[in-house]
């Protein structure tokens, strides 16, 4: 199989990176760097390179959990955080979230096992894409009347965007930059929360694809116990990346690459080992997620 199309110099992506972080600190006259840190790998990695672009110094790990964030992420972010000796501001949303009503959308996990909320949650997940015929992602991304999913939809996207808010607040208080961490595999595909984690002040990985992203991990040396990790939103329990897009990222970044450069069909499928089915699919998250991509629709 053929898939070179994803390969890339990792030191010049790395330098390239580091420059436009300092480039755009410099531009902007601020001073440092506000990173929402989530013990994920896209967080990590920009944390990473915003203290070589800037310094650990002038690099704040801002860290938001809430009731369904998973303790292991938590704890890894805390400890890569203390690893690159960043200062860290830690700030619980859970009651925040709570006062405005999210959590009595779902049961309560303070009082249920892992297990069994992980296990409720797909359950409910596949229950309502049997109701609406169609792939869960395909069905968020075109919206509906569906009550079900109107629940699923602001359960989890206030989320996002609660943090986006609060990460705001702290870089202008101290004059820093906000910097993003989406990947050019979310954006494309619409896997973002719009005005969430879609909005910062940059953006220095979004050239990058999801599979690019652990590559410049691993080439940057981050620890094990980030880039082992199977990629997850971590807004509700149970639920990774490839479950939700329903492909795995290597074949999702070989299709998206194949769309780039605009061969046909059968070289796409040539090339990832994606059935036609799966190709149509991420050619329909790209377009029904166009709209996620204007700030906002205008006339």
């Amino acid at each position: 199989m053929e898939n070179n199309l994803l390969e890339f110099d990792l030191e010049i992506s790395r330098k390239n990176i580091v420059g436009f972080i300092r480039k755009y600190a410099k531009d902007l006259n601020r001073q440092g760097a506000v990173v929402g840190l989530s013990g994920g790998i896209d967080s990590s990695l920009v944390l990473k390179l915003c203290v070589e672009a800037l310094g650990h110094k002038n690099v704040i790990a801002v860290m938001l959990p809430e009731r369904d964030s998973g303790l292991k992420n938590i704890n890894d972010a805390k400890k890569f955080a203390k690893e690159l000796g960043v200062r860290i501001i830690y700030k619980k949303i859970t009651g925040i979230l709570s006062f405005i009503g999210v959590y009595s959308l779902y049961p309560p996990t303070f009082f249920f096992k892992k297990s069994f909320i992980e296990k409720y949650v797909r359950q409910k997940r596949k229950n309502l894409s049997l109701k609406l015929k169609k792939d869960l992602f395909l069905a968020n991304l075109e919206g509906g009347s569906d009550e079900e999913l109107s629940k699923a939809s602001a359960f989890y996207r206030i989320k996002h965007r609660l943090r986006s808010t609060i990460l705001f607040y702290y870089s202008e208080l101290n004059n820093y930059l906000l910097v993003g961490c989406a990947n050019k595999s979310e954006w494309l595909t619409g896997f973002f929360v719009k005005y969430g984690d879609s909005i910062a002040d940059i953006m220095p990985i979004i050239s990058l694809y999801k599979t690019q992203v652990f590559s410049l991990s691993e080439y940057l040396g981050l620890p094990d116990y980030i880039i082992e990790k199977a990629p997850s939103p971590d807004l509700i329990p149970g639920l990774v990346d490839e479950e939700l897009l329903g492909i795995s990222y290597k074949k999702l970044d070989l299709i998206l690459s194949c769309f780039e450069k605009g061969y046909p069909t059968d070289r796409i499928i040539q090339i990832s080992g994606a059935t036609d089915e799966e190709i149509k699919k991420v050619s329909l998250y790209m377009k029904k997620s166009d709209y996620l991509r204007e700030w906002p629709i205008r006339l």
